[in-house]
Protein backbone atom coordinates (compact mmCIF):
# COMPACT_ATOMS: atom_id res chain seq x y z
CA UNK A 1 0.00 0.00 0.00
CA UNK A 2 1.28 3.48 -0.93
CA UNK A 3 2.28 6.10 1.88
CA UNK A 4 1.16 8.66 0.42
CA UNK A 5 -1.99 9.04 -2.19
CA UNK A 6 -1.83 12.69 -3.77
CA UNK A 7 -5.27 14.02 -4.04
CA UNK A 8 -4.08 17.76 -4.67
CA UNK A 9 -0.91 19.63 -3.92
CA UNK A 10 0.50 21.74 -0.36
CA UNK A 11 -2.36 21.56 2.52
CA UNK A 12 -4.57 19.34 0.09
CA UNK A 13 -2.35 16.43 -0.09
CA UNK A 14 -3.75 13.38 1.95
CA UNK A 15 -1.71 10.69 3.08
CA UNK A 16 -2.74 7.38 4.32
CA UNK A 17 -3.50 6.65 7.85
CA UNK A 18 -3.17 3.57 9.80
CA UNK A 19 -6.51 2.57 11.01
CA UNK A 20 -5.25 2.79 14.81
CA UNK A 21 -3.57 5.84 14.32
CA UNK A 22 -6.89 7.16 12.93
CA UNK A 23 -8.29 5.87 16.00
CA UNK A 24 -5.93 7.14 18.34
CA UNK A 25 -6.14 10.62 16.98
CA UNK A 26 -9.95 10.75 16.52
CA UNK A 27 -9.82 9.16 20.43
CA UNK A 28 -7.33 12.40 21.11
CA UNK A 29 -9.79 14.68 19.60
CA UNK A 30 -12.48 13.25 21.89
CA UNK A 31 -10.53 13.50 24.83
CA UNK A 32 -9.61 17.49 23.90
CA UNK A 33 -13.31 18.50 23.42
CA UNK A 34 -14.30 16.60 26.69
CA UNK A 35 -11.77 18.31 28.53
CA UNK A 36 -12.46 21.71 27.05
CA UNK A 37 -16.33 21.29 28.56
CA UNK A 38 -15.15 19.28 31.65
CA UNK A 39 -12.49 21.61 32.89
CA UNK A 40 -13.86 25.00 33.08
CA UNK A 41 -17.12 23.75 35.03
CA UNK A 42 -15.55 21.50 37.07
CA UNK A 43 -13.48 24.27 38.30
CA UNK A 44 -16.13 26.49 38.69
CA UNK A 45 -17.93 23.78 40.54
CA UNK A 46 -15.04 22.85 42.83
CA UNK A 47 -15.34 26.78 43.95
CA UNK A 48 -19.26 26.82 44.49
CA UNK A 49 -18.93 23.52 46.48
CA UNK A 50 -15.27 23.94 48.81
CA UNK A 51 -15.55 22.91 52.43
CA UNK A 52 -14.31 25.86 54.64
CA UNK A 53 -11.81 23.63 55.93
CA UNK A 54 -10.25 22.64 53.00
CA UNK A 55 -10.18 26.64 51.84
CA UNK A 56 -8.50 27.76 55.10
CA UNK A 57 -6.05 24.69 54.53
CA UNK A 58 -5.10 26.55 50.95
CA UNK A 59 -4.51 29.72 52.40
CA UNK A 60 -3.03 28.37 55.77
CA UNK A 61 -5.51 30.16 58.16
CA UNK A 62 -7.43 28.35 61.24
CA UNK A 63 -11.08 29.04 61.91
CA UNK A 64 -10.43 31.87 64.13
CA UNK A 65 -8.73 33.72 61.71
CA UNK A 66 -11.19 33.22 58.90
CA UNK A 67 -14.32 31.70 60.30
CA UNK A 68 -16.52 30.92 56.84
CA UNK A 69 -16.30 31.61 53.27
CA UNK A 70 -19.52 33.13 51.92
CA UNK A 71 -20.93 32.85 48.92
CA UNK A 72 -19.82 35.94 47.25
CA UNK A 73 -16.26 34.81 48.02
CA UNK A 74 -17.30 31.08 46.92
CA UNK A 75 -19.10 32.91 43.61
CA UNK A 76 -15.11 35.44 42.94
CA UNK A 77 -13.44 32.18 43.63
CA UNK A 78 -15.16 30.46 40.63
CA UNK A 79 -15.26 33.21 38.62
CA UNK A 80 -10.83 33.61 39.38
CA UNK A 81 -11.41 30.13 38.40
CA UNK A 82 -13.23 29.94 35.24
CA UNK A 83 -10.81 33.13 33.81
CA UNK A 84 -7.57 30.41 34.60
CA UNK A 85 -9.16 27.75 32.70
CA UNK A 86 -11.32 29.13 29.90
CA UNK A 87 -7.92 29.54 27.53
CA UNK A 88 -6.96 26.44 28.16
CA UNK A 89 -10.12 25.34 27.17
CA UNK A 90 -10.58 26.87 23.79
CA UNK A 91 -7.01 25.77 22.86
CA UNK A 92 -8.51 22.07 23.59
CA UNK A 93 -11.31 22.87 21.76
CA UNK A 94 -8.85 24.23 18.71
CA UNK A 95 -6.78 21.00 19.37
CA UNK A 96 -9.98 19.23 17.92
CA UNK A 97 -9.99 20.52 14.68
CA UNK A 98 -5.72 19.29 14.41
CA UNK A 99 -6.07 16.11 15.80
CA UNK A 100 -9.11 15.72 13.04
CA UNK A 101 -6.76 16.87 10.25
CA UNK A 102 -4.25 14.45 11.27
CA UNK A 103 -6.82 11.43 11.65
CA UNK A 104 -8.12 12.35 7.78
CA UNK A 105 -4.65 12.28 6.96
CA UNK A 106 -3.97 15.62 6.30
CA UNK A 107 -1.54 16.88 9.16
CA UNK A 108 -0.66 20.06 6.61
CA UNK A 109 -4.22 21.53 5.99
CA UNK A 110 -3.92 25.07 7.04
CA UNK A 111 -6.75 24.50 9.37
CA UNK A 112 -5.52 21.48 11.46
CA UNK A 113 -2.30 23.93 12.04
CA UNK A 114 -4.22 26.64 12.64
CA UNK A 115 -5.52 24.65 15.95
CA UNK A 116 -2.59 23.81 16.73
CA UNK A 117 -1.22 27.02 17.10
CA UNK A 118 -4.26 28.28 19.09
CA UNK A 119 -3.91 25.72 21.13
CA UNK A 120 -0.31 26.39 21.89
CA UNK A 121 -2.02 30.38 22.66
CA UNK A 122 -4.47 29.07 24.61
CA UNK A 123 -1.29 27.11 26.77
CA UNK A 124 0.14 30.23 26.90
CA UNK A 125 -2.57 32.24 28.12
CA UNK A 126 -3.60 30.03 30.80
CA UNK A 127 0.04 29.93 32.10
CA UNK A 128 0.12 34.12 32.04
CA UNK A 129 -3.69 33.85 33.64
CA UNK A 130 -1.90 31.27 36.80
CA UNK A 131 0.52 34.16 37.45
CA UNK A 132 -2.31 36.54 38.11
CA UNK A 133 -5.16 34.11 39.26
CA UNK A 134 -3.00 33.23 42.88
CA UNK A 135 -2.85 36.45 43.95
CA UNK A 136 -6.48 37.07 43.17
CA UNK A 137 -7.59 33.57 45.09
CA UNK A 138 -5.26 34.40 47.72
CA UNK A 139 -7.36 38.16 47.96
CA UNK A 140 -10.65 36.58 47.44
CA UNK A 141 -10.17 33.54 50.31
CA UNK A 142 -8.78 36.36 52.76
CA UNK A 143 -11.29 38.71 52.11
CA UNK A 144 -13.15 38.08 55.66
CA UNK A 145 -9.91 36.69 57.33
CA UNK A 146 -9.87 38.70 60.28
CA UNK A 147 -8.08 42.05 60.41
CA UNK A 148 -3.81 41.86 59.61
CA UNK A 149 -4.31 38.27 58.10
CA UNK A 150 -5.65 39.21 55.03
CA UNK A 151 -2.95 37.85 52.24
CA UNK A 152 -1.38 38.86 48.95
CA UNK A 153 0.11 35.94 47.28
CA UNK A 154 2.41 35.83 44.69
CA UNK A 155 3.33 32.23 43.25
CA UNK A 156 5.68 31.20 40.19
CA UNK A 157 5.73 27.50 40.20
CA UNK A 158 7.10 24.55 38.18
CA UNK A 159 3.69 24.25 36.82
CA UNK A 160 3.31 27.18 35.35
CA UNK A 161 6.49 27.60 33.60
CA UNK A 162 6.35 23.88 32.37
CA UNK A 163 2.76 24.63 31.00
CA UNK A 164 4.53 27.69 29.27
CA UNK A 165 7.62 25.95 27.96
CA UNK A 166 5.00 23.30 26.68
CA UNK A 167 2.90 25.85 24.50
CA UNK A 168 6.32 27.83 23.46
CA UNK A 169 7.39 24.34 21.97
CA UNK A 170 4.01 23.35 20.20
CA UNK A 171 4.26 27.16 18.77
CA UNK A 172 7.53 26.33 17.30
CA UNK A 173 6.18 23.07 16.04
CA UNK A 174 3.01 24.73 14.47
CA UNK A 175 5.03 27.40 12.85
CA UNK A 176 7.21 24.98 11.11
CA UNK A 177 4.52 23.16 10.10
CA UNK A 178 3.06 26.07 8.63
CA UNK A 179 6.46 26.65 7.01
CA UNK A 180 6.44 23.32 5.48
CA UNK A 181 3.43 23.29 4.12
CA UNK A 182 4.08 26.96 2.26
CA UNK A 183 7.30 25.29 1.15
CA UNK A 184 5.49 21.98 -0.29
CA UNK A 185 2.59 24.50 -2.24
CA UNK A 186 5.67 26.43 -3.84
CA UNK A 187 7.38 23.14 -5.02
CA UNK A 188 4.48 22.28 -6.45
CA UNK A 189 4.06 24.90 -8.53
CA UNK A 190 6.91 24.04 -10.40
CA UNK A 191 6.24 20.39 -11.01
Amino acid sequence: MSEAMETGFGSDRVIHVAPRMALLFNGLSIAAVTLATLLPMGAALYWLFIDPAEARNIVGLGPELLPDITMGQRIAAAVVALLTTLPMAWGFARLRICLRSFAAGRPFASEGIAGLRDFAMGGMLAALALLVSHTLMGLVLTWTAAEGHRQLIVLIDSDMLLLAMFAGTIAALAWAMEKAAAIAEENSQFI
